[in-house]
């Protein structure tokens, strides 16, 4: 069979970018190395890498009719922040257990915020603008985006701008104060990331973590995301292939993607490449160099990647309780911080290659199942010594020791636990650095500059083959949009070129 574009990668942004295509007619082959499709929302072992799906872009699903594809979703997802005072729940604008004025403070944070993101948010689903050698296209581009901040009116723009690069840990301080609310937050705007709440540029994430996540939790978790995406490449008429790993991208002589070669040997031929694998790799490994010019390799080779998230899965023989007797909720997310100081510190530790004493946790407990899973930042890819048996016991000693501070007995309940350190997710997932985004999500990784300067728009060095994954605009978290919208720069260049 002859395809007309073959997608690298099953993850969500490839089955998105693969589902797209199929919309518009086009016979898509989706290439998995792993034996399911899903990426890091496939279970290996009984473990996933993600853990809520609540960022799934709204018309992003509405456009591949995801509901008819059996994705349905349960109630906004809250969260617990749980501290040393006691616990904080967060629900959009709300924040009980806060105390009165902290609360009344962050509902109005939250609205401003909220706007910010919203005129930022409007670049979501549009294809960056070029800064060099542009069209009228990407000047009109520049200019919406421009009036989008404006009609803030003044003195929010103002605000915006002078915040836009910041520290979150100044704002937040001078908003809401430090705490378990605070700690939230700053979570919010550095994880998965190696940034800290002192990090210049940390305000910018959580805009765009606010800007395209609405806090709807899919019903059946990332697996029921996964199978609905599955189908709705199937419906397309695309066909999904795992166990089928890529070795080379094909450049014929007319310096165009042609093709791919798998491990095996086998060739496999179409017009159209998409890769949703990580730049470095789709650019340096798969493509190779030689298709190249010093720069771009260059600029993929340094990418900024450094992953800092381990993931630990807790089965327990009974039901977790918070310090003060509340019963932890099923289903909700949960941080365990105590306040940006504790970030700060676990991450001072991480920036020295060590694993810190006491790392912050976001964290989601499936009564169903008896498991706690565990998303611990400011771990490390690199420790010193390297990942041992010694060092992996250190982490799961140092996470079980700030969850029993939070939840009195959880020690006794442990009945098993799996780790993945980021060291295991850049083996296991073929992602540098271990890192969940592609790339660091920093104010030189966003926008016009993602993945880096003069790649940002979909399109790579050479023609056909396009970038769909993570390390795409908008970047990372379980959005949809950068798979979306990559399958939609390549049909606009398609139909251009006819």
């Amino acid at each position: 069979m002859t395809w007309d574009a073959i997608v690298i990668g099953a993850g969500h942004n490839g089955l998105i970018a693969a589902a797209r295509l199929g919309q518009a007619g086009k016979r898509v082959l989706v290439l998995e190395a792993r034996e399911a499709p899903g990426g890091l929302m496939a279970a290996r072992g009984g473990m996933t890498v993600a853990m809520l799906p609540t960022a799934l872009n709204a018309d992003v699903a509405r456009a591949l009719d995801l509901h008819r594809h059996g994705l349905s979703y349960g109630a906004p997802v809250a969260t617990l922040a749980l501290g040393a005072g006691g616990a904080v729940r967060i629900s959009g604008r709300e924040a009980s257990g806060a105390g009165k004025a902290v609360a009344v403070a962050y509902g109005a944070l939250h609205d401003r915020l909220t706007r910010q993101a919203a005129a930022l948010g409007r670049m979501l689903m549009k294809t960056p603008p070029r800064l060099r050698d542009g069209g009228a296209g990407d000047l009109i581009a520049l200019a919406r985006m421009g009036l989008g901040i404006r009609l803030l009116g003044k003195d929010e723009m103002r605000d915006l701008l002078r915040i836009l690069l910041s520290n979150i840990w100044d704002v937040l301080n001078d908003e809401i104060g430090d705490g378990p609310l605070a700690a939230a937050l700053a979570m919010e705007a550095t994880l998965g990331g190696a940034m800290g709440p002192r990090s210049p540029g940390t305000v910018l994430p959580l805009l765009y973590r606010m800007a395209g996540r609405g806090r709807l939790r899919a019903l059946g978790g990332p697996d029921a995301v996964i199978a609905a995406l599955v189908r709705a490449v199937g419906a397309g008429g695309g066909a999904i292939r795992t166990g089928a790993e890529v070795a080379r991208i094909l450049v014929g002589e007319d310096d165009r993607a042609g093709g791919v070669r798998l491990t095996t040997g086998e060739e496999i031929r179409a017009p159209l490449i998409l890769s949703n694998a990580h730049p470095r790799r789709t650019l340096n490994d798969l493509l190779g160099v030689a298709h190249l010019d010093a720069e771009d390799a260059r600029r993929a080779r340094l990418m900024a990647s450094t992953g800092m998230v381990a993931r630990l899965d807790f089965a327990l023989s009974g039901a977790p309780v918070a310090d003060g007797g509340m019963a932890i909720p099923s289903g909700e997310r949960l941080i365990v911080a105590g306040n940006m100081a504790a970030l700060e510190t676990a991450f001072n530790a991480a920036k020295y290659k060590e694993i810190p004493d006491r790392p912050v946790l976001e964290c989601t407990y499936e009564a169903g199942r008896g498991l706690l899973s565990v998303n611990a930042q400011f771990v490390p890819c690199e420790v010193k010594g390297g990942w041992t048996d010694k060092a992996r016991a250190t982490l799961e000693g140092n996470v079980r020791a700030v969850l029993a501070g939070a939840m009195p007995g959880f020690q006794a309940m442990i009945a098993g636990v799996e780790t993945l350190t980021p060291a295991d997710i850049e083996a296991r997932f073929g992602l540098p650095g271990g890192h969940w985004h592609h790339g660091e999500f920093r104010v030189d990784q966003m926008l016009m500059m993602r993945p880096f300067g003069g790649a940002a728009q979909y399109r790579m060095p050479v023609a056909g083959l396009y970038l769909c994954g993570a390390g795409a605009h908008p970047g990372g978290d379980i959005t949809g949009v950068p798979g979306w919208n990559a399958a939609g720069q390549a049909l606009k260049d398609g139909r251009a070129a006819k």
